[in-house]
């Protein structure tokens, strides 16, 4: 007898809600990790090709062309300036390439150091930039002082036009300190700038300026009197940014796969290149926000008061093999300039510092959207506001309790509390249909093969008595974007970082018990949270059986929920310990609060009773049921028909 698909599904249901929780538990987990690891390359793939394809205007698509062959030729030129072996020492050459900042080229490298409450920065002379940034409250995994970036890892230079179609680039420079090098506090701030000279009156110059207990320094960049050194055909000043992340985590695939370059557009769109593919880029024209160079617990952000991030391109690339940098993040783009103007003032704002999501927030940039909450995929996205209301809970409980392993604990009964109401119910749903098992079995017995009919007297028996089928599926479908929301908001929750608790030395991190010198199947540790995880999540799943009268009469499913923890043991062995307890407590406190509420809150006298008694006084059966009644009557109309 042909089936239609609606039927086939509902038959391989069997009336068993628990059954159907885990199919549409798995289904919504298989479909996260799928989208996750193969949609979610695609879908970005092609925004980047419609971004790439509307960006290549012609006007545009030459100004963008314009920004790469001007910065590559910078480059070039910048490979033959002065201190490189291939730069002429003819004086009267360095005077062609050099034009009025000639007198800038050669010198000695002075290093000057500005401090507050939060950071220790390190300004060198030669190129007028940050040479180096400590966080002076965070340590690296080996607990060494945690430097952000060095000049060798990171570097933010202008190319100047002059005459002669040359370019000088500012990284080679020597510039002139003006002020003196300052510690603050408190709500104090002072100034520090470095100068690039061209004769009287003349100069290029970047300050900074830095507030005692903040991470933001203010940075501005001045351009005075350089128009009548600069072509006056000159409209834009070329700006390259690039940054090798240094490796601050144990775990460097999960640093890799929680690093991003991000940046907000002019619409308020904030977007990110791929984290997990080995090179991407993208071309932009519209004018940048900011621009975010972003590893997992801590961040580089550069802001613009005024879009002043113009063309360019945007590129992040690393080698799986090389486990000496994280990423490499390169931008490169332009800001205007006004040749007409004596002066050019341009207000940029430094963040530097930790991702701290209330932190970020507090700058009212959208800046904490870098820390990612949620899926980027379109169907899962809302679960990004269950992450910021559990930010909220873990923010409100760590200012009374100290201890995260504690504070997860607590986190984790008050999601019982508020799921019980649903989970007694669907407790007491499995306890009613353990009670209908002999009358459903004798029903397949009855009608064998004829699934269609089974299907209508078995939906007619489940509105005789009272019961839903679906009554079980409710607490599961609610529970799993909680733990989605866990999954992203553990790995990603710089308060966690290096914490104890237990036998876990970081809760941001796996808690290893054994490595391996050479990687079984990929993996080099075992993670006993993970472990245990497994063990009682297998123990849940028995439980869950041997109250569900019917779990025995379908093979097919009668495995799943034991084959399920155990693939999810080999994909959280690496995930912070942090996750994986919270999941262990989850399991125990879900196989304790099961085993009250059927102690002490089903009475199977009392539901017998509750049963018959609806099946003497049937209710009107439901709109729902009343469509899926005619469903099964068309079905069978047509099986009949297609006799």
């Amino acid at each position: 007898m042909a089936l239609s698909p609606y039927l086939k599904w509902n038959n391989t249901m069997k009336n068993k809600e628990t059954a159907i929780g885990w199919v549409l538990m798995i289904s919504l987990m298989l479909a996260f990790f799928f989208y996750q690891n193969k949609k979610l390359a695609e879908e970005q793939k092609i925004k980047k090709e419609q971004q790439r394809t509307e960006q290549l205007e012609k006007a545009k698509q030459k100004a963008a062309e314009q920004v790469i062959s001007s910065t590559d030729s910078v480059q070039r030129t910048a490979s033959t300036a002065p201190g490189t072996a291939a730069f002429s020492k003819d004086s009267s050459a360095v005077a062609a390439q050099l034009g009025a900042f000639a007198h800038a080229a050669t010198g000695e490298e002075k290093l000057f150091i500005i401090e507050n409450d939060f950071q220790k920065i390190t300004l060198t002379n030669k190129g007028g930039q940050i040479k180096s940034v400590e966080l002076k409250n965070y340590k690296t995994w080996d607990k060494k002082p945690l430097i952000l970036f060095t000049d060798k890892t990171n570097s933010l230079s202008y190319q100047l036009p002059i005459a002669n179609n040359q370019v000088v680039d500012t990284k080679q420079l020597y510039f002139e300190p003006t002020g003196e090098p300052f510690v603050v506090t408190g709500d104090s701030s002072k100034t520090f700038a470095l100068r690039l000279t061209a004769g009287d009156g003349k100069y290029f110059e970047q300050r900074f300026t830095l507030k005692g207990n903040s991470y933001l320094l203010n940075y501005d960049v001045s351009l005075v009197g350089l128009n009548t050194i600069i072509p006056t055909n000159a409209n834009f000043i070329f700006v390259g940014w690039n940054n090798n992340l240094s490796v601050l985590e144990h775990n460097l695939q999960n640093e890799r796969r929680y690093s991003a370059l991000y940046f907000r557009d002019r619409a308020g769109d904030v977007t990110h290149l791929t984290e997990d593919k080995e090179s991407d880029s993208l071309r932009f024209d519209a004018p940048l926000e900011w621009i975010s160079y972003k590893q997992q617990f801590f961040n580089t952000t550069l802001f613009s008061t005024k879009n002043d991030f113009h063309a360019g391109m945007l590129k992040t690339h690393y080698s799986k093999d090389d486990i000496n940098y994280v990423k490499n993040y390169d931008a490169k783009f332009t800001i205007p300039y006004n040749n007409a103007s004596n002066v050019n003032t341009y207000n940029f704002q430094y963040y530097i510092g930790p991702n701290s999501y209330n932190t970020l927030a507090s700058i009212n940039k959208d800046v904490e959207s870098i820390i990612k909450l949620s899926p980027d995929f379109w169907l899962f996205s809302w679960i990004r506001y269950i992450t910021r209301f559990i930010i909220w809970v873990f923010g409100w409980l760590s200012k009374v309790i100290t201890n995260y392993g504690i504070i997860i604990l607590i986190m984790t009964l008050i999601l019982k509390l508020v799921l019980h109401p649903l989970t007694a119910k669907s407790i007491e749903s499995s306890a009613k249909m353990k009670i209908l098992a002999p009358e459903l079995a004798a029903l397949k017995e009855k009608y064998g093969e004829d699934q269609t009919r089974m299907g209508q007297e078995q939906m007619k028996l489940y509105s005789r008595a009272g019961v839903s089928p679906f009554g079980g599926c409710l607490p599961l479908l609610l529970q799993f974007p909680i733990l989605m929301a866990m999954y992203y908001f553990f790995p990603v929750c710089i308060e966690l970082r290096q914490q104890h608790f237990l036998w876990a030395t970081d809760l941001s991190s796996y808690d290893s018990i054994l490595n391996f010198a050479t990687p079984i199947f990929s993996i080099d540790h075992i993670s006993l949270f993970t472990i245990l995880m497994t063990i009682s999540s297998i123990g849940q799943a028995v439980m869950n059986n041997q109250l569900n009268a019917m779990g025995n009469q379908q093979p097919g499913m009668k495995y799943m929920p034991y084959f399920m923890p155990v693939m999810m043991m080999f994909l959280f062995n690496s995930f912070p310990a942090a996750l994986t307890y919270y999941y262990l407590l989850q399991n125990l406190l879900g196989v304790g609060h099961q085993w009250v509420i059927q102690k002490f809150f089903i009475d199977d006298a009392k539901l017998r009773k509750q049963i018959e008694d609806n099946k003497k006084n049937p209710k009107q059966p439901s709109s729902w049921q009343k469509r899926l009644a005619d469903m099964q009557k068309q079905a069978e109309q047509r099986s009949k028909g297609s006799k």
